[in-house]
């Protein structure tokens, strides 16, 4: 009877487990905290604010450092704004004796010799707390010097026993500045600015040459055995950042430092939104510099430290990572007005609240889509995208271009939210191929002929359930300079479609004019052979690379041309492109900044990345677009900027370095305790705007996530039958029957 009695027990225990279980991810009563839950696919892996430039380490980044300005949350286009800075520094212009110029108006370029920006910054704003800044009672930083057994029980920088905080002063933003001439960091904005900021160039030499008697120094220490890579990961060298002179950025006094450039550069005051301009204390620095804190993996790319509403708490990027608020925040307040319609929106309820009103962010890895989504339904995560894959389950199309979000979703009380993002996806060639490069006529006829073919409405339709607008030109829909409708059309490529208000190729049959207007009839070159043309990429293990150029190979043969890959790694497939040694390939640029220059510079021929390194990875250098951009970059947005802008893109238009693929339409879902929302593209600091109401968050939850019990109660009842016959057994053999 034991053993049976035993088997009861188990079944009713198995249970008992079932009836309690839940799917909930987060411990009792978490959801009912002012915490925000997503998730992200693709680990961070550089948190330094001078070295990262991936978008999904600014969606960290932003929340932690402050540049002095940021973007207004609500107006569109978008206002910059004070953060930490007072207000909105004022170019001052200095003629190339030293002599003050008027600011009246902007004196014109030739006559500018140096322009300079005092950025006057608030006081009272603090760092979060860090052991960084920890004193002991004699004014000496406690985690100085330390030895790796005095810090091997600590998991994290803050489970250190003691931690503080200092205010925030100008030599930190001007160190972050220095810090982007350092040639081990190889900051990707230093070729952008070191043409403007003066003595950019000289401060990277002077710390190439720190650097080389230092090496020199610790290789003579080392003998002939010295490894200076393993010596440099293990013990790094500190460079002392404010040694050298340096003009570009000057510390006036605690609160006030200057920003001075050698030619005019408006764009300047961008790049102080951003966070490569934001705040390094040099405590940071030396406390991440030391052997033991390398040896424990705490550096400024896992641990960074700011002035920011938010901080790491816990940072497992193959996990989980958590960031909570910051105790020492400054005085930050929503806004008091935005756009029109953004009141009855409901975007104006918490006008000059103080912000952030969220307590806590949670991200869990999700590397796989379906899982992600179906957490998002079940109100486990508070937003999400939408997967091609789902895309019909959440989006009703009640005409080919009226996208609408469907019964279901609607009915669960989730917003949708479009837009187009200030992103331009293009197709580039390489302007030094022999075949596929050159300005001549009958080159730029090809490209056209080859851009005809391929038909990006096409491709949306297929690939991204038609989120996006095919471009016309370099410039996406948003940002000063782009031309819509009819007006923007690109001649050599495209037709407008008045009855549905959109842009299409023109036929097949004009490129095929254009081939042989190009010596290439049906395909075949001089030589009597077919063109065969090279598609350079690092795609090969993308999941939906194949389908995407076999639909390129058979757009591009219908005019004859046969289309063949090479694949690369993703290292060498970027050298290729630095040296030259490609013919076709993909390429994206997301807006760093809501100025045309952004996009036009990557067409600048002083920018070529093979003869300069810089962002023309198609190598084009046209002399008249050159002249252009020289000076249309440094206007202020006006009819006379806008004209030059459409004379370039016409040039682009015309020599067709790059086909225009499309401008990406954004949609994002959300529930309806998730409020605030508005989407921004210009920076990733806007959670601290944004609003929860914990309390709908649960009831929705516990709505949506009945347990199933039937299984539970039909499995018990089986193993109950199925104990049946051992009871009657050991019954009737106790009882000798």
């Amino acid at each position: 009877m034991t053993r049976v009695l035993s088997g009861l027990h188990v079944a009713i225990f198995a249970l008992t487990l079932l009836t309690s279980c839940s799917n909930n991810p987060y411990r009792p009563g978490e959801s009912n905290e002012h915490t925000f839950f997503s998730s992200f696919s693709t680990a961070p892996d550089k948190l330094d604010p001078a070295t990262s430039y991936w978008m999904h380490e600014a969606a960290i980044i932003d929340q932690i450092y402050e540049p002095p300005l940021q973007y207004h949350y609500l107006k569109r286009p978008y206002q910059m704004v004070p953060l930490t800075a007072k207000e909105v520094p004022v170019p001052i212009y200095y003629d190339k004796s030293g002599q003050l110029l008027s600011s009246a108006t902007t004196p014109p370029n030739e006559a500018i010799g140096r322009v300079e920006y005092t950025v006057r910054i608030k006081q009272g704003i603090k760092y979060h707390d860090h052991p960084c800044f920890a004193r002991d009672e004699k004014g000496q930083l406690i985690y100085q010097n330390v030895t790796a057994s005095e810090i091997s029980k600590y998991e994290s920088v803050y489970d250190f026993t003691h931690k503080a905080t200092r205010e925030l002063e100008a030599k930190d933003y001007v160190l972050q500045i220095r810090r982007l001439a350092d040639p081990r960091l190889a900051s990707p904005v230093y070729s952008a600015i070191k043409d403007y900021m003066a003595g950019m160039e000289e401060l990277q030499e002077s710390y190439s040459r720190m650097l080389d008697d230092l090496r020199a120094e610790r290789k003579k220490a080392g003998g002939i055995k010295y490894n200076q890579e393993k010596d440099e990961r293990d013990n790094p060298i500190t460079l002392d950042y404010m040694a050298p002179p340096f003009e570009g950025a000057q510390v006036v006094d605690t609160y006030n430092y200057k920003i001075v450039l050698e030619r005019n550069y408006p764009q300047i005051l961008y790049w102080m939104c951003m966070h490569f301009f934001a705040a390094m204390p040099q405590e940071a620095l030396d406390f991440y510099n030391q052997p033991a804190m390398t040896e424990k993996q705490f550096t400024v790319n896992r641990c960074p430290i700011g002035t920011g509403p938010y901080y790491i708490e816990r940072f497992r990027p193959n996990e989980v990572i958590i960031m909570e608020r910051n105790q020492n925040y400054h005085e930050d307040y929503y806004p008091s007005e935005g756009d029109p319609g953004d009141e009855e929106a409901g975007l104006l309820v918490d006008a000059g609240k103080p912000i952030p009103f969220i307590d806590r962010q949670v991200y869990r890895i999700e590397k796989a889509a379906i899982p992600r989504w179906r957490k998002f339904l079940q109100g486990y995560y508070d937003t999400s995208g939408i997967e091609s894959d789902v895309f019909d389950q959440a989006i009703s199309m009640k005409g080919k271009d009226d996208a609408r979000l469907s019964d279901s979703m609607a009915e669960q009380g989730i917003v949708l939210l479009t837009g187009i993002r200030p992103i331009l996806y293009y197709t580039q060639f390489n302007m030094l191929d022999d075949v596929v490069g050159g300005l001549e006529p009958e080159k730029s006829k090809l490209r056209q002929a080859i851009s005809i073919a391929m038909d990006y409405n096409e491709y949306l339709d297929i690939f991204e359930n038609g989120r996006g607008l095919i471009g016309q030109g370099p410039i996406p829909p948003g940002i000063f300079g782009h031309t819509g409708g009819e007006e923007g059309t690109n001649p050599f490529v495209n037709e407008w479609e008045p009855d549905r208000g959109r842009h299409v190729n023109k036929p097949v049959e004009i490129a095929r004019k254009l081939m042989i207007e190009a010596g290439y009839p049906n395909g075949i070159g001089p030589d009597g052979t077919p063109l065969t043309l090279y598609y350079d990429h690092a795609s090969s293990g993308s999941p939906t690379f194949r389908s995407s150029f076999e639909w390129m190979r058979h757009r591009i043969g219908l005019l004859g041309i046969r289309l063949e890959e090479r694949g690369t790694d993703l290292s060498r497939y970027r050298a290729k492109r630095k040296q030259g040694h490609w013919q076709i390939s993909m390429n994206g640029w997301v807006a760093d900044y809501p100025d045309p220059e952004n996009f036009l510079f990557l067409f600048y021929g002083p920018n070529g990345i093979v003869e300069y390194g810089g962002p023309n990875s198609t190598n084009y250098d046209s002399p008249e677009y050159n002249a252009l951009f020289r000076k249309m970059e440094t206007m202020q947005n006006s009819p006379e900027r806008q004209k030059i802008i459409d004379q370039m893109t016409r040039l682009l238009q015309q020599h067709a370095p790059a086909i225009w693929n499309y401008y990406p339409v954004s949609y994002i879902l959300h529930h309806a305790w998730y409020k605030n929302v508005k989407p921004h593209d210009m920076s990733s600091n806007v959670i601290k705007y944004k609003k929860l109401d914990p309390a709908m968050r649960t009831i929705k939850q516990e709505q949506w996530n009945h347990p199933i019990m039937w299984p539970v109660y039909f499995a018990a009842i089986l193993v109950i039958i199925a104990l049946i016959p051992a009871a009657i057994q050991v019954y009737r053999r106790e009882r000798g029957i």
